[in-house]
């Protein structure tokens, strides 16, 4: 999309409904919310008008954006979605603001994330070093205006309002800032970001009666973990979330060795944790007798475990954000939530749903058990988190119909590296899925380490694509239950990299090109099917990674300098990285390494989800996208053609994908499923 002159605009708002908890949707369509006051501005520099408006959209104003619409014009905003909620659903009814076709707004925190700067306007311009920052007393603005006091009422003092208005206004130059400071949506990104509005306005309906009757079970459980753990702790501990006081108390009752596999490196600070791979490696140990661990402490980290299980806060949220008329869910889905341009989720965080769930039957017989309040005998929390993919369910007379790529990361890598290596692999894949009989991938990689597990194979596939070493396997294996001895797992990996030399010459040369962009601008290097450039005038030298000249993954201030290692002087590449954030004090926005195994990882996820996107322009009655899946929701008489019609569109790559095999046999649901 080339410079346009977009009119940006900020509603500061205020509602008897919490926003994080309900979310955009719920909020904006609220009988209590009112707009507190709006501003205006264009992106062109060039073009000083600002307006601040209390109440009614005064009439010159009214005229400048019914023209600006009229002609096609774009209105932006940091986080569209609930601007445009607010001025559908408050503004419009409320002050007569003119209409804008959905196909006219444009997200700036979408441009942010295609461009990998942070998904914040105030973290964004501090990354960007902005002219205009955010305002940080607007969060005690907030607390003062937005949210009603104890007997319901709003505070309206003027002084504050008028305090409010400026804060507004500083939102908007800061929005202003950063549209022109990036890269722009290219016009496939912005319809790819519209597309994900729409699925978003269009909801995932729940099961509400489960969901509610889970909540409960969860509720009863967390307080019986809570008594648990007072009676092994003599009641240092009462609660699973006290994690301050549960680390403490482990990490005073293990040896030195234990303690050790708690030890983690935080931009450099040594520090001790307890997160869900640290606690899983400590008992996955203690079970096969390789540490000590005191039965009490044992217990305790069981127990801490248990209570953080995410089913409790995901059935909450699922009431929280579904509308009471509907019991639909809307806006889960985030465009480009991550650097590589992959979808993410918010609220009902459905990306992390566990795919163990419990068939339609074992569903119904648990629904009928809990809503009659039997008691669930054992494992309530893992019961409930097989519970939540089946809790959404189609509108009455409608069925999902579900589609998944069968490795289609497993398929993207070989055939982004355009090597003879990568084409034997994808020639493989084409066998597999023309022959049923023929064994998987899985049971290959298993053979051709000497191993007839097909579990230990998957591991292999999933873990060492990406050139991860002894590490890479190990956390995997744990995630599938395979553990082998150390010697054994050296063996596979270097065994793995003989037999997928084309993975590692591909990994190097996509490093190779990406260092040999930064040292000369403005030229373009390849690595099979990709491509890098740098353009030192885009955020403070930008390296961009064009995938089959269709995708865009941007690496923010990237960097080449040498450094010593233990093979001597060899080239780093860093880049700004987005998700993490400096301290206040700080004068330099956290960086991370661009290794030959992440640039393979990002190209490929890249690429993948390129794909996924592709198939949503093709497809109607998308409700639900994850990972590699997507789901459609149509009546049921509908659904044998409609799944036809899924296979189709995901086995056909798209233009600029042509060869590539892909494989998806969808399947028909009346829950969401596996």
């Amino acid at each position: 999309m080339s410079k346009v002159n977009m009119l940006i605009v900020d509603f500061e708002t205020r509602s008897r409904v919490d926003l994080l908890t309900a979310g955009s949707y719920l909020y904006a369509q609220d009988g209590s919310t009112q707009v507190i006051c709006c501003s205006f501005m264009f992106s062109d520099p060039e073009d000083e008008r600002e307006w601040l408006i209390y109440g009614n959209m005064p009439h010159e104003l009214c005229s400048v954006v019914a023209e600006h619409v009229k002609n096609g014009g774009l209105v932006a905003a940091a986080n569209a979605a609930f601007d445009q909620a607010i001025w559908e659903y408050v503004a419009v009814g409320d002050n007569d603001y003119p209409e804008v076709p959905e196909d006219q707004w444009y997200c700036i925190l979408a441009q942010c994330r295609v461009n990998a700067l942070p998904a914040s306007l105030d973290k964004a311009t501090r990354a960007l070093n902005s002219d205009h920052r955010k305002d940080h007393k607007g969060s005690a603005l907030i607390r003062q205006l937005c949210i009603p006091d104890k007997t319901g009422q709003f505070n309206r003092d003027p002084r504050l309002i008028e305090q409010m208005g400026d804060y507004c206004l500083d939102d908007t130059r800061a929005a202003k800032d950063v549209v022109n400071s990036c890269r722009l949506l290219s016009p496939s990104e912005h319809r790819d970001w519209l597309l994900n509005e729409q699925i978003n306005r269009r909801g995932i309906r729940i099961d509400r009666p489960l969901a509610q009757a889970a909540t409960q079970y969860a509720t009863a459980e967390t307080v019986e973990i809570g008594q648990e753990l007072a009676v092994l702790t003599n009641y240092e501990i009462t609660k699973h979330t006290q994690n301050l006081r549960i680390k403490k108390w482990v990490l005073a009752r293990v040896s030195d060795e234990v303690e050790a596999l708690t030890v983690v490196y935080k931009e450099g600070v040594r520090k001790n944790s307890l997160a869900k791979d640290i606690r899983a490696t400590i008992l996955d140990m203690a079970d096969a007798e390789e540490i000590k661990v005191p039965d009490a402490v044992y217990n305790v980290i069981m127990a801490l475990d248990e209570g953080n299980k995410s089913s409790v806060s995901k059935f909450k949220r699922m009431l929280e954000r579904a509308d009471p008329d509907t019991d639909r869910v809307q806006g889960a889905f985030v465009y480009a939530g991550a650097s590589t341009l992959r979808y993410t989720s918010r609220g009902l965080q459905l990306h992390n749903f566990k795919r163990d769930c419990f068939n339609v039957d074992t569903t119904q017989n648990y629904r009928a058990m809990m809503l009659s309040g039997h008691k669930i005998k054992d494992d309530v929390m893992g019961t409930l988190g097989k519970l939540l993919r089946p809790a959404l369910i189609p509108a009455e007379g409608h069925t999902f119909v579900v589609g998944d790529w069968s490795s289609v990361e497993n398929r993207g890598l070989p055939y982004l590296s355009d090597s003879d290596g990568g084409r034997e692999k994808l020639a493989r894949f084409v066998e597999q899925d023309n022959d049923p009989t023929a064994p998987d991938m899985y049971t290959i990689a298993a053979t051709d380490a000497g191993f007839d597990d097909r579990q230990i194979g998957k591991v292999i596939e999933l873990s060492l694509g990406y050139l991860g070493a002894n590490g890479a396997f190990v956390s995997m294996a744990r995630n599938y239950g395979v553990y082998l001895p150390e010697y054994e797992v050296t063996r596979i990996v270097k065994t793995w990299r003989i037999q997928n030399a084309w993975a590692v010459d591909f990994g190097n040369e996509l490093s190779r090109a990406a260092i040999a962009a930064v040292k000369h601008a403005g030229s373009a290097f390849r690595a099979g099917r990709v491509e890098y450039t740098f353009v030192p005038e885009l955020m403070g030298g930008t390296l961009l990674c064009c995938i089959c000249d269709e995708i865009w993954i941007s690496y923010p201030q990237a960097r080449v300098q040498t450094v010593e290692t233990e093979y001597g002087h060899q080239q780093e590449l860093t880049a700004l990285k987005a998700n993490w954030t400096p301290s206040p004090d700080d004068k330099e926005w956290p960086r991370f390494k661009l290794w030959r195994g992440l640039l393979s990882e990002n190209v490929t996820q890249a690429f993948c989800a390129g794909l996924l996107r592709h198939s949503i322009t093709k497809l109607e009655d998308i409700v639900l996208h994850c990972h590699d899946e997507l789901a459609l929701e149509c009546k049921t008489p509908d659904a044998e053609q409609r799944a036809k019609e899924l296979q189709h569109v995901m086995e056909t790559p798209p233009p600029w994908a042509v060869g590539l095999p892909l494989k998806a046999e969808p399947k028909i649901m009346t829950r969401y499923g596996k």
